[in-house]
């Protein structure tokens, strides 16, 4: 595989990504991710095999990748913040404490009732 082809690769996977991303859409940001990880490693191995210089007229789209790259990982991660604070809105802190049933020794004994915001 070429370098340029190589480089469109991760290209396409990565837009693909930010869309699926922007749409929320987890399935299919799943899929791109695993697409993308792909495409980087085998743009990756081509790299390792490239003999000389790498040209120049790639090093702009090479940077711009990495830009690319680095603002999705920073969307992720706010995205996964919103995600957990979501969860802590629904579901109770985890304590690992018994609902029903014998409760671990050393801890609260009984049930842990649950009661609506309402």
């Amino acid at each position: 595989m070429l370098l340029v082809q190589a480089l469109e690769a991760v290209e396409k996977q990565l837009a693909d990504a930010s869309v699926a991303l922007q749409l929320a859409d987890a399935v299919a940001l799943e899929q791109r991710s695993s697409l993308l990880r792909q495409a980087v490693a085998n743009f990756s191995h081509v790299m390792e095999r490239l003999q000389g210089e790498l040209p120049a007229e790639l090093i702009p789209r090479i940077r711009q990748v990495s830009a690319q790259l680095a603002l999705q990982r920073d969307q992720l991660a706010r995205v996964a913040a919103v995600v957990d604070k979501q969860l802590a809105g629904v579901l109770p802190p985890s304590d690992n404490t018994s609902t029903y049933g014998n409760p671990i020794r050393g801890s609260a004994s009984g049930a842990r009732i649950y009661r609506s915001a309402g």
